[in-house]
């Protein structure tokens, strides 16, 4: 034996459904966030070339100053050890995507 089901029922299912997966906050990942994303990318290349000129083009010009300061730590501390190099090119990566979502007036999360 079939159940029957009604029209408004089944427009009913999906209003709750919609609701609920409207309502359910979202935290999308911007191309920017991840390692293999192009600032990122940029970054290892300034830091290679020893040239911070290649990711100045990710933040605004009042982050600037603070991009250069932090590419300087990083290239004087990246010449201490494997460990030191991988912790500062992090540190550097995370302050230069933390600016570049700041420009957008996006959260860094």
């Amino acid at each position: 034996m079939r159940a029957r089901v009604s029209f408004w029922g089944v427009v009913g299912m999906l209003i709750i459904c919609m609701s609920i997966a409207l309502s359910v906050p979202r935290i999308t990942r911007a191309h920017c966030d991840i390692l293999a994303g192009p600032v990122v990318m940029d970054a290892k290349k300034a830091l290679e070339k020893s040239d911070v000129t290649p990711v100045l083009k990710w933040v605004k010009k009042e982050h600037e100053g603070e991009i250069k300061v932090a590419f300087k730590k990083t290239l004087k501390v990246r010449k201490q050890s494997k460990e030191a190099k991988e912790l500062a090119d992090m540190y550097f990566f995370e302050t230069l995507v933390r600016l570049h979502r700041a420009g957008e007036g996006a959260p860094y999360t």
